[in-house]
C-alpha cells in the first residue's frame, strides 16, 4: 500500500436525496491493495459511498476519483469498479460458469478468453468442481463465493461488496470472512467493504473509517480504533464500553492526572491535556475489568464495590453485570481460569472491580461527535 498514491479519492463530496443530505463532505482516500471498512449503523451514507464510487449514483458536489481522475461523469460500465451486493443475484437459469462469464459475454471477449478466465477465476474461489452447477444447487457460501467470482472475472481495479455476509449462518459468516481477507492478500486488489457489523469490520480490515449521519468520526487501523476511540460514538459502537464519569483533582507528573470517580481516586496516564476541575469521560473495556469476591462489606483501597446482577456463561469467558454501589452498571468478560474450575459468582454477590493499569482510555467531557 502506498497512500501517497491513492486509489481512490472522496473530495468533499456530498449527495441529498429529497432535500436530505446523506454525505455532507465526505473526504476519503484508500491506498492500491488496501482493505478499508466503512463501518457504521444503518443510514449513516456507507453504502451511499459505495454506489457513487460505483457510479450508481452522481454526487450533488465534490468529486469522486479512481487513480486520480474525476469520474462524476463516467459511466458503471467505464469504471474499472465492481460491486459484490448483499443479495448474490445470480441468474438461476444459468450455470456457474456461465454466471461468472457474464459480463465477459457481454464485453464481447473472444470464448476462448473468457472460459480461461472464468476457470482461472473459479479456481481462485475453490469452485471448480461447481461449474456445471445451477445456483439452487450451492449453498449460501458458494453462491457467495460465485458472486465474488463474477466480480473478480473482470479484474477491477477496485472490489466493493456491500455487507455481502449478511446472509450467512455464523459459522458461515466467520469462514468467508478469513477467506476474503485471503484472497484479498493473494490478489493485491483494492477491497472496500461496507458493514454495521463491528466484528466482521476489526476482523478484516487494514483500516477501518466509523461513520455516522455521513461525517467518519474516525479512521485508523483495528487496533487504534478499538484501543483509542475519536470519541464516545465511536467507544459504544465498536466494542462494549464502560463508561466512568470523573473529575480531574490533581496532576502529580507530566502525563498522569488524578480523578475522582465515583467513590474512587486513581491516578490515569494520558497524552491529552487536562485541567484540576475539567470532567472527562474514563472508557473501560470489559476484558479489561477484574472482578474479585468481596470478603467483607467494604472494598479495598483501589477498588470499586458493587454486586452481581446478571451473569452469562459463554465457554472461554464469563460475562457479568455488575452493579456498583454508586448505581452504575458495568459489564465485565473474564476469561475461565483452569486452575480454578469452579470459578463462577452468585447472582447479588457483593464484588470488588479494579481493572488493568493504563488500558483505560480517556476522553475529555465535550469529546462529542
Amino acid at each position: 500500500m502506498n497512500p501517497a498514491f491513492p486509489v481512490v479519492q472522496f473530495r468533499s463530496v456530498v449527495k441529498r436525496y429529497g432535500g436530505k443530505t446523506i454525505l455532507p463532505g465526505l473526504d476519503l482516500s484508500v491506498a492500491e491493495g488496501e482493505f478499508l471498512t466503512l463501518l457504521g449503523p444503518s443510514g449513516c451514507g456507507k453504502t451511499t459511498a459505495l454506489r457513487l464510487l460505483a457510479g450508481f449514483e452522481a454526487p450533488d458536489a465534490g468529486e469522486v476519483r479512481l487513480d486520480g481522475e474525476c469520474v462524476n461523469a463516467t459511466p458503471p460500465n467505464r469504471r474499472s469498479v465492481n460491486t459484490v451486493f448483499q443479495s448474490y443475484a445470480l441468474f438461476p437459469h444459468m450455470t456457474v460458469a456461465d454466471n461468472v462469464g457474464f459480463g465477459l459475454r457481454m464485453k464481447k471477449i473472444a470464448r476462448a478468453e473468457i472460459d480461461k478466465r472464468v476457470h482461472e477465476t473459479l479456481e481462485l474461489v475453490r469452485l471448480v468442481e461447481c461449474a456445471a452447477r445451477k445456483p439452487h444447487q450451492l449453498s449460501g457460501g458458494q453462491q457467495q463465493r460465485v458472486a465474488l467470482a463474477r466480480a473478480l472475472v473482470n479484474r477491477p481495479r477496485v472490489l466493493l461488496l456491500d455487507e455481502p455476509l449478511s446472509a450467512l449462518d455464523y459459522r458461515l459468516r466467520k469462514e468467508m470472512q478469513i477467506e476474503l481477507k485471503a484472497l484479498q492478500r493473494k490478489l493485491g486488489l483494492t477491497f472496500i467493504f461496507v458493514t454495521h457489523d463491528q466484528e466482521e469490520a476489526l476482523s478484516m480490515s487494514d483500516r477501518v473509517a466509523v461513520m455516522r449521519s455521513g461525517v467518519i468520526q474516525q479512521i485508523g487501523s483495528p487496533r487504534e480504533i478499538y484501543e483509542n476511540p475519536a470519541n464516545l460514538f465511536v467507544a459504544g459502537f465498536v466494542g462494549e464500553s464502560n463508561i466512568l464519569d470523573g473529575i480531574v483533582i490533581g496532576q502529580p507528573e507530566s502525563g498522569a492526572i488524578t480523578v475522582q470517580l465515583d467513590n474512587l481516586e486513581c491516578v490515569l496516564r494520558t497524552d491529552r491535556s487536562f485541567d484540576v476541575g475539567d470532567r472527562l469521560h474514563v472508557l473501560l473495556r470489559p476484558e479489561d475489568l477484574r472482578v474479585e469476591v468481596l470478603p467483607s462489606s467494604r472494598a479495598p483501597a483501589g477498588r470499586l464495590a458493587g454486586k452481581i446482577l446478571e451473569k452469562t456463561y459463554k465457554g472461554m469467558t464469563l460475562d457479568t453485570v455488575i452493579q456498583l454501589d454508586s448505581g452504575r452498571i458495568l459489564l465485565a468478560s473474564e476469561f475461565f481460569d483452569e486452575d480454578d474450575p469452579s470459578f463462577d459468582y452468585a447472582l447479588g454477590q457483593r464484588v470488588a472491580v479494579s481493572w488493568v493499569p493504563n488500558w483505560e482510555t480517556v476522553l475529555p467531557a465535550d469529546a462529542e461527535p
